[in-house]
């Protein structure tokens, strides 16, 4: 295939990506579940804290018994069926599958999420690519049973299910909008797998071709999970710095938020330092608007991490 091939389908993404894409719930056969059993009982125990609000394993961090059973579940010939409408190439993207441990707070939606909100609150897992012919899936399974309060919701589509042991919940990870709903007052802690999968139906395209947008799929993964992680439940500045960087850009007042102080700097830039707005002074009202928006931003992270490390707040 052509570089000039490659970079048409980069670069002219396929139409309709504000779609919700292909979404699925169901079971996945009984012969699987005892190897589920097997992965929940060990897992269990290589969670450090069970009052998190998430943990995560890694695939490359699995080992021995574990990652022979986490294999037997991503390699099992039941996806194929399940992600494939017809002849397809599927490509599973191990470095970014992984074992999740969820613990979300009751009501937790009032208080501060920092980075778990990007696995909490409403969202599409990654809104910054949309390749031609391709479709990128996330797929849940349930470890664990007694959920009977937590559920993941389809928003747009008006679905929603509490995922339990055996069970699996299927999603496109760019177009499909959902987020974690609690209803109880108690903790109801759940112990998930994630896997993930390009899949390319009726396939114009090269098995080489498929490889290479994974590594978009995993760039993109790498650099979201180390900030996501560091911003969960944090206790440094920097932790404060980047959770309220993951949690705040969800919220859809964050937009005009912004644009109201951008708005504000510039009048202030034109009225008290006689800076004009017009095209030759461009440069300079950009550069000091996001000097101000940085530094307004850094003093607000600086105040939740004093009241941290003072009061032990977050």
């Amino acid at each position: 295939m052509s570089i000039f091939f490659i970079l048409l389908f980069l670069f002219f993404p396929q139409q309709g990506d504000d779609k919700e894409g292909k979404v699925g719930i169901g079971k996945i056969p009984n012969k699987l579940v005892p190897i589920l059993d097997d992965i929940s009982t060990e897992y269990i125990y290589h969670i450090p804290d069970k009052s998190s609000t998430t943990y995560h394993t890694y695939y490359k961090d699995l080992t021995g018994k574990l990652k022979e059973n986490f294999d037997k579940i991503q390699n099992d010939t039941f996806w194929n069926d399940t992600l494939c409408d017809s002849k397809c190439i599927q490509h599973c993207v191990t470095e970014m599958n992984e074992i999740y441990y969820s613990n979300p707070q009751p009501n937790f939606e009032q208080g501060n999420l920092y980075g778990a909100a990007a696995n909490l609150i409403p969202h599409r897992d990654c809104i910054l690519y949309n390749f031609y012919g391709i479709r990128f899936y996330r797929i849940l399974v349930g470890l664990t049973d007694s959920n009977n309060d937590t559920s993941t919701e389809f928003i747009h589509l008006k679905l929603e299910h509490k995922i339990n042991r055996g069970d699996y919940m299927l999603f496109d990870f760019d177009r499909t909008f959902h987020r974690v709903k609690k209803t109880g007052q108690q903790e109801t802690p759940r112990i998930l797998m994630k896997l993930h999968f390009i899949v390319c139906d009726n396939c114009p395209f090269s098995d080489e071709y498929v490889n290479f947008v994974s590594y978009f799929y995993k760039i993109y993964y790498y650099v979201a999970r180390y900030t996501e992680q560091i911003g969960t439940d944090p206790k440094t500045f920097v932790g404060f710095f980047l959770g309220l960087l993951w949690e705040w850009p969800f919220y859809t007042g964050f937009a005009y938020v912004t644009f109201s102080v951008v708005v504000v700097f510039v009048s202030v830039l034109h009225v008290i330092f006689e800076i004009k707005c017009d095209v030759q002074n461009m440069r300079k009202l950009v550069f000091y608007s996001l000097s101000n928006l940085i530094s307004v931003y850094i003093s607000i992270v600086s105040f939740y991490y004093v009241r941290y490390i003072l009061f032990n707040v977050k």
